[in-house]
């Protein structure tokens, strides 16, 4: 892949932030392709091609990753387990950041007619939670939709493990459809010259979705990890039970976090 030749996985892992312009350039291509050759479909085909298009680099970064917890675990050295996977981390939150600036650029410059097309699914989200936000009370918010809020999030939780536990890359997706909605958001905005309205916004947003995107980004790496480590070691080995204690921690995190992330979304 041209991607792969570009972009050492190795670099990849000791320079996270490297990832942002892949996923800048890729979502911009992707994009197009989706709005020239399914543009009916556009808004949700872009995030499938995103994930498709990064797949081979980011099954070459877990597969490394993989490598470096099996050395460990047969050298019984004493790594933490924040340490063993906070490149992944940076590398997902990485990825999200270029694929929602490649989005707010395009929402920002795009002329309305194309940007109607590309992003139809993801205008339809965003009006869909507008009316519902609008249709309710701050105080019928706290008390009927916290329990909405929290399920929701952890679904999309769940299939972002599921996802990558199935496809290893999987989790991207995820990831690349609410960073296209959160771009096309924050992006018009900035087209409709409100830069002071876009402030108070993205700032309100910015506590909840930090730490539900992180959830996300915690059970796509999760499953990830997981999927390789059934296909590359054996059951029963001291290197599996690392992987999957450590899989199943990073689910719990993920799962903390998003009911953590439902309480500040309503409360704060």
């Amino acid at each position: 892949m041209v991607l792969e030749s570009m972009i050492d996985a190795k670099k990849m892992l000791d320079h996270p932030v490297k990832m942002v312009l892949a996923s800048f350039i890729i979502s911009l291509v992707c994009s197009f392709i989706a709005y020239f050759i399914f543009p009916a479909y556009a808004g949700v085909i872009s995030p499938l091609l995103i994930t498709v298009a990064i797949a081979p680099l980011m099954y070459s970064v877990f597969s490394m990753e993989e490598e470096i917890e099996e050395k460990q675990a047969k050298n019984l050295i004493n790594k933490s387990f924040i340490d063993r996977y906070d490149e992944l981390i940076k590398i997902f939150a990485w990825f999200f950041i270029g694929n929602m600036l490649a989005i707010i650029v395009m929402t920002t410059f795009l002329p309305q007619d194309i940007l109607s097309v590309i992003f139809s699914q993801q205008i339809s989200e965003i009006e869909a939670i507008s009316n519902l936000a609008n249709t309710v009370t701050a105080n019928a918010i706290s008390t009927e939709f916290l329990p909405v809020i929290i399920v929701n999030n952890l679904k999309v939780m769940a299939f972002s493990f599921l996802l990558a536990f199935l496809i290893e890359t999987g989790g991207f997706f995820i990831l690349s459809w609410n960073a296209s909605i959160l771009g096309v958001y924050l992006g018009d905005f900035i087209r409709r010259g409100a830069q002071t309205q876009f402030l108070l916004v993205s700032m309100g947003i910015f506590p909840h979705a930090v730490i539900e995107i992180l959830a996300y980004f915690l059970a796509g790496i999760a499953g990830g990890v997981l999927s390789l480590g059934l296909v590359k070691t054996s059951p029963g080995s001291k290197e599996f039970d690392l992987i999957f204690k450590d899989s199943f921690k990073l689910l719990i995190l993920a799962f903390l976090l998003v009911i953590v992330g439902g309480f500040v979304e309503v409360y704060l």
